[in-house]
This record gives C-alpha cells, sequence and structure tokens, in this order.
C-alpha cells in the first residue's frame, strides 16, 4: 500500500487519515465512495523475508480469516465490510467506531472503577461466546483490541491473530508478534489455542482494566514468557470483589480455568453488586457453530468442531462457546474444603485452650518458691511465640487458595520441636523432659499433656493442608 491519504482501496474505498499503526499492520479511518459512509481500513502487514510462495499462502489465510469474521454477527465484534487484495497485502474494510480504545481509557485513567471492569467484561464475554459458537477464537484479546463507545463494548481483529501463529509454523523464526503478557500460559507454551486461551486474555484485560498495568512484567521478553508461564500475577490492589473472577480467569490449568457461563455470570453479579464470593472452575462443554457460520481455516478454529452448524443456537440470552445458554447458578462452596475448614479451625481451638493452660501452669510453676522471673520470659515470651504462630498461620493459610502456606505452617510446627529441643540445652537443660520443662514449665509428669498438645499442632497443619489443597486446584 502506498499509505497515502487520498488513496482508492478496491475501487471504493477512499484512504482519509492514518488512525492507528502496530504490529498486525496500520489502520487508516477511510471514506466507503459507494454506499457514502466512513469505514475503518486495515491493512495487514506480512513479516519481512518470507518468501513469494509464503506471502501467498498466508494472504490466501487472512482473506478466509478475515470471511470468517465477516459472518459474525453481534453488537459486541467490530462488523467486517469486506476484504481485498491491493499491492499484495490483504486489507479488511471495517466498521468505523469513532470510540477510545481500552488501552487509552487506562491510560488516561490509571484504571477504571470495579463495576465498570465488570461490565466491560460482562460485554466481552457475551462477543467470545458468540465467536466461539462460530469455531473461532481471538487468540490476541488485549485492551488495544477493545473499544469503548456509548454503552458498546466492541471486541476487534477476531481472526487476524492467527495470522501470528501461520508466520511462524511457515518461517520456524518461532518469532512472537505483540507482546505476552496477555497471552494464556499453554498458548506460550505451543498448546493449540483454545476458547479458555481467550479466557485467560480476558482476565489479564481485566487486571490491566481495574489495576492500569498487566498481571504480570519483566524486563526482557524471554522473561515476560516465563513470568507467564510459571509465575504468580502481582498483588492486586484496586480489584477489590472483582479479584476473585480475575483469579479464576487467571488459573494457569485451562482446564481448571473458569468456564464462559460462570465466569459471566460472576462478572454480571460484580456490576450489580461490586463483589461476589466464589466463582467455580468449570470448563465449558465443546463448541457448537452458529447457524450460517462455518470455519474458514481448520488451524484457526477450535479443535474438533464441525465444519458446518449442526442445531441452532438456544434464543433468550448470550451463549456461552457451547452454541446456547447453560443454565447455572453460584453453587455453595464444596462441602469438602468446608469440612477441612472446620477441622481445623476446631484442633486450633482446642491446641490453643491447651495451650493457655500450659501458660497459666507455666506462670504457677515460673513464680512458685524456686520460680525466676527470668524464667518466666524464657518460657513464655520464647514459647509463646513459637505457640502463637501454630494458631496465626492456620487461620491465615486454612482460607486461602494457596497451599504453599499450608507448608509453611508445617514447617512452624517442626520448628516447634526444635525450640524446645535446642532452647533448653541453652540453659543447661539436658533431658528432652527438662527442656519441655524448660519452654513451657511442664513436668515429666505431664508428658501425656505434652504429647497431646504436638499432636493436635500436627493435625491442624494436616487440616489446614488439606484445606488449601482442595481450595486450590493445581496450577
Amino acid at each position: 500500500m502506498a499509505n497515502k491519504d487520498g488513496e482508492l482501496i478496491g475501487g471504493r474505498y477512499r484512504l482519509v487519515e492514518l488512525i492507528g499503526q502496530g504490529g498486525m499492520g496500520r489502520v487508516w479511518r477511510g471514506r466507503d465512495e459507494t454506499l457514502e459512509r466512513d469505514v475503518a481500513v486495515k491493512e495487514v502487514m506480512f513479516p519481512q523475508g518470507i518468501t513469494a510462495d509464503q506471502r501467498e499462502v498466508l494472504l490466501q489465510r487472512v482473506l478466509r480469516e478475515a470471511r470468517a469474521a465477516a459472518r459474525l454477527n453481534h453488537p459486541g465484534i467490530i462488523t467486517v465490510h469486506d476484504v481485498v487484495e491491493h499491492a499484495g497485502a490483504p486489507v479488511i474494510v471495517m466498521e468505523y467506531v469513532a470510540g477510545m480504545s481500552l488501552a487509552a481509557a487506562i491510560e488516561q485513567s490509571g484504571g477504571l472503577p470495579v463495576r465498570r471492569v465488570a461490565e466491560i467484561g460482562a460485554a466481552m464475554l457475551r462477543a467470545l461466546s458468540r465467536a466461539h459458537a462460530a469455531g473461532i477464537i481471538h487468540r490476541d484479546l488485549k485492551p488495544d483490541n477493545v473499544l469503548l463507545m456509548d454503552d458498546r463494548v466492541i471486541i476487534t481483529d477476531f481472526g487476524i491473530a492467527h495470522l501470528v501463529d501461520s508466520t511462524m509454523a511457515l518461517t520456524h523464526t518461532g518469532t512472537l508478534i505483540g507482546t505476552p503478557a496477555y497471552m494464556a500460559p499453554e498458548q506460550l507454551s505451543g498448546q493449540t489455542p483454545a476458547p479458555a486461551t481467550d479466557l485467560w486474555s480476558l482476565g489479564a484485560t481485566l487486571y490491566c482494566a481495574v489495576e492500569g498495568e498487566p498481571p504480570f512484567s519483566a524486563e526482557t521478553f524471554t522473561a515476560l514468557c516465563i513470568a507467564v508461564v510459571t509465575g504468580m500475577p502481582r498483588p492486586a490492589l484496586r480489584a477489590e470483589g472483582l479479584w476473585v473472577v480475575l483469579e479464576a480467569l487467571l488459573t494457569k490449568d485451562p482446564v481448571q480455568r473458569a468456564g464462559t457461563a460462570q465466569a459471566l455470570t460472576a462478572l454480571e453479579e460484580v456490576a450489580r453488586t461490586g463483589g461476589v464470593a466464589y466463582v467455580p472452575t468449570r470448563v465449558d462443554t465443546p463448541p457448537t457453530p452458529a447457524p450460517g457460520v462455518g470455519p474458514a481455516e481448520p488451524g484457526a478454529l477450535i479443535p474438533g468442531a464441525p465444519a458446518r452448524p449442526t442445531q441452532p443456537p438456544m434464543a433468550g440470552g448470550p451463549a456461552p462457546w457451547g452454541g446456547g445458554p447453560i443454565p447455572w447458578t453460584a453453587p455453595p462452596r464444596p462441602r469438602a474444603h468446608a469440612s477441612a475448614a472446620v477441622i481445623a479451625g476446631t484442633l486450633a481451638l482446642l491446641t490453643a485452650c491447651m495451650l493457655g493452660w500450659f501458660a497459666l501452669h507455666s506462670v504457677v510453676y515460673a513464680t512458685g518458691p524456686t520460680g525466676r522471673w527470668s524464667s518466666l520470659v524464657w518460657e513464655n515470651v520464647v514459647g509463646g511465640v513459637i505457640s502463637a504462630g501454630l494458631l496465626v498461620v492456620p487461620a491465615r493459610f486454612t482460607f486461602d487458595r494457596r497451599p504453599s502456606g499450608a507448608w509453611t505452617l508445617c514447617a512452624l510446627c517442626v520448628l516447634y520441636v526444635v525450640a524446645i529441643l535446642v532452647l533448653g540445652p541453652l540453659q543447661g537443660t539436658t533431658t528432652f523432659g527438662a527442656q519441655f520443662k524448660f519452654v513451657f514449665g511442664f513436668d515429666k509428669s505431664d508428658g501425656v499433656a505434652i504429647g497431646l498438645a504436638t499432636i493436635f499442632a500436627f493435625l491442624t497443619a494436616i487440616a489446614a493442608v488439606i484445606a488449601a489443597r482442595v481450595r486450590s486446584p493445581q496450577r
């Protein structure tokens, strides 16, 4: 393309001004001289160094992708009017939206309100579910590809991101176009994209919308890819009630990631009330194409999706990518992890009661006829700090989603015993019973009570591990 204002494309689209440029191409505001309306004209740019044969393959592939996207009809998806070839490059003519991109809105405000982000996310999910039902995966969802106009939220560039994978396969360069900050771990690992891939990108996009920055960052491209695949997202400071949804969407394992219907229900709840308590991590059923929309390129679509529609989608609401709405209401928290939490809390309470009695016993021991206040300090301050860890950590991590905290609790239990064995000899006590007596003021005759206290502490740790693991699927 000559890239000059006033140039005529396809015999009818007059270029007016350049309005955007990125790794995938250039976007112009144009004028359809046949229908006398403004349009957006996107020139898809091919990478340098490819052969003529590779260019022709890519050209035909992009044309097929664009034609498939043109059959999508949804207010949340940019309308594709036409696709033509000009000067050896594909040119896609789309609906012109005189609105601000989500990326620009984030840059302008530093982060949008929680409820507004939830509204945007719900609108995006409705559009994604329509595309997934048609067998099309976006693959490059990010704030730059989301437009905001009045009461509409519009996703652009459907199907175009497949050019990235096609280019990598043809040139064997392994070069990604764009940033991996919004790409799912399985996508960066080379797995075939699926609807769950777009759901991860949605979560990363909404995270950026509310926090003002992506969930992952690094100084180099490679480090960023590693962070996305192996790391945890940075702590959210502004997400509030939206965080539960973001965490469900940013689950590493696509099988455990929240499904379309579940995420949509949760986002609508956040938009209404400002928060949601729980989001199931259930993947939706396999997709069924929408009527009249068939895949344009097998490699660009959902694996296993039929080439032609089988059943029309159900009316009456936004369809998940399974082709029709899935009736669903938020279930109560699973009883498994609730029971584990109750066990952990009960054991922690019993441990607290026993340690309280032991502390009182220690005071009597330390202030008796032969006791010393220095002994009281060593016995109750040092021992009390260790014991406090046994009570605080279960409460903190039993209700946390990361099992690493429960393992920290186990480590503290080990420290509890080690402290008894190590601190005692520092004061000249040598026997095991005397060392217990040093830390808590127990007499040797209290061996049974000492054993019970230790057992309760370890059972609390085990219950915390169970609760954390049941509640937090492998990521």
